[in-house]
């Protein structure tokens, strides 16, 4: 079968290619989300060691002051990181949606085989409303940026103050830049989109999406998955259940510790207690401190151990694959392989990179004599942290190019699978028990 065009006989979905710059896309869409998910790992990170720098459990002071410039340098970096990945994540997403329908056009306009029908994930980013999480992020920081800058205003207003004219002027421009992105995610982009659909559905006619969605009915026969877990997911548990005692941990200790809720702006009140209790106290903070870093560890493992069983799983559904009296693999194997997937790796590298840059960019910082303090301490280490958010930064790029690299690579593979084995994918449905829009079709 021709990926190119899906040409064959029957009908069956078909992932058609969308060109570099759409592989490009969807793998940033997919190591940002991993990166978002590394800096949540920071500020879990950076609460965590302010915490213990705060209750002096670290056994030396100018250690615990190194730490606690470092969590607070740490938490404006995080902000603002965090901010311009939910913007290129938001981008990303709305590129997504123009490669693909812009790849449906084109294999039309080329003849596609009418019986090779876009795959639902295709689908779903030609159906949905276009570019929803762009304009959500825009009008969201149009919103609460315009809101400091009106507050900026009344207050260089009030006071005089020549020198707030610069905050308030960018906070007011901002938001009407996002406004602008916002109005036109509303109103010019959809229009495109629309005709582009509109070209689309010309193509493949709603009798084809029906032949296709009969095909994979079928599927729902086929072995269901086993209801066992493997040494992966065994792993990867066992490192979330240690997250959720380390935090258990944790929030017993500072509740015991602080007397009260701390007021807006101030520490709280601590009660100090007998000997044994005072032992429980600083073993919850610890507890804390050594779970960490061994949930990581196990969760490193298991993405590993995940990686290594894909590839065993990969290389038997090609075996089968080559076989035409090979019988249907388990339901849950196909489920897994006839979608993009992220790969372990990409997704480890992604957390990770997350976590260098914020702290790694945060130690560099203080080096060079940009924070509150520390900056003895932290020169020492400049060359390290130069390092590490190089290598941070090269491991974002390490995680998008190499899922691009196995998203189109593992497009032969979902195509077989999803022509002799379809399966139904999962339909989200409304109020009264009907698909919702996104899986109802091209030209519905």
């Amino acid at each position: 079968m021709n990926d190119e065009d899906g040409r064959s006989t029957g009908w069956h979905w078909h992932e058609y290619p969308v060109g570099v710059a759409g592989e490009a896309v969807r793998a940033c869409v997919r190591s940002l989300l991993s990166f978002l998910i590394g800096l949540a790992a920071a500020f879990v990170l950076l609460m965590g060691a302010g915490i213990l720098a705060e209750e002096h459990l670290l056994g030396d002071p100018g250690l615990e002051s190194a730490v606690d410039d470092l969590s607070r340098m740490s938490a404006g970096l995080l902000l603002g990181l965090a901010m311009v990945a939910s913007l290129a994540w938001a981008v990303a997403t709305f590129l997504q949606e123009a490669t693909t329908s812009r790849a449906l056009v084109r294999a039309a306009e080329r003849g596609a085989s009418r019986q090779a029908v876009p795959s639902p994930d295709q689908v779903a980013s030609v159906v949905n409303e276009p570019a929803r999480t762009l304009r959500y992020f825009a009008w969201w920081n149009a919103g609460c940026v315009g809101g400091l800058g009106l507050i900026a205003l009344l207050v260089v207003l009030a006071d005089s103050d020549p020198d707030g004219w610069n905050v308030t002027w960018a906070c007011l421009g901002y938001a009407a830049l996002m406004g602008l992105v916002g109005y036109a995610c509303r109103t010019w982009l959809p229009r495109v989109h629309r005709r582009r659909r509109a070209l689309i559905a010309a193509h493949w006619k709603s009798g084809d999406e029906t032949e296709a969605w009969k095909r994979a009915k079928s599927g729902g026969r086929r072995r269901g998955a086993r209801l066992t877990f493997s040494k992966a997911e065994g792993f990867m548990h066992g490192g979330a259940l240690l997250c959720v005692v380390g935090f258990a941990a944790l929030t017993v200790s500072l509740g015991l510790r602080c007397g009260s809720a701390p007021r807006a702006g101030a520490e709280c009140e601590q009660v100090h207690y007998a000997p044994p209790v005072e032992f429980v106290i600083s073993g919850g903070f610890w507890i804390f401190a050594a779970l960490l870093p061994v949930a990581a560890l196990l969760a490193v493992a298991g993405v590993l151990i995940d990686w290594r069983q894909r590839g065993a799983e990969r290389a038997d559904l090609y075996a089968a694959l080559d076989d035409p009296r090979s019988a249907s693999p388990d339901k849950g194997l196909l489920e897994y392989h006839a979608g993009r997937r992220t790969h372990p790796l990409a997704r480890v590298a992604g957390v990770a990179s997350g976590v260098g840059l914020v702290f790694g960019t945060a130690a560099y910082l203080l080096g060079r004599g940009f924070g509150l303090g520390s900056q003895e301490f932290f020169a020492l280490y400049r060359t390290e942290s130069a390092a590490a958010v190089l290598v941070s930064a090269g491991l974002l790029v390490a995680a998008t190019v190499g899922t691009g690299i196995a998203g189109a690579r593992g497009r032969a593979l979902r195509n077989a699978l999803m022509e002799r084995w379809p399966l139904l994918p999962h339909v989200p449905r409304d109020g009264n028990g009907k698909p919702k829009r996104r899986v109802r079709g091209l030209a519905v």
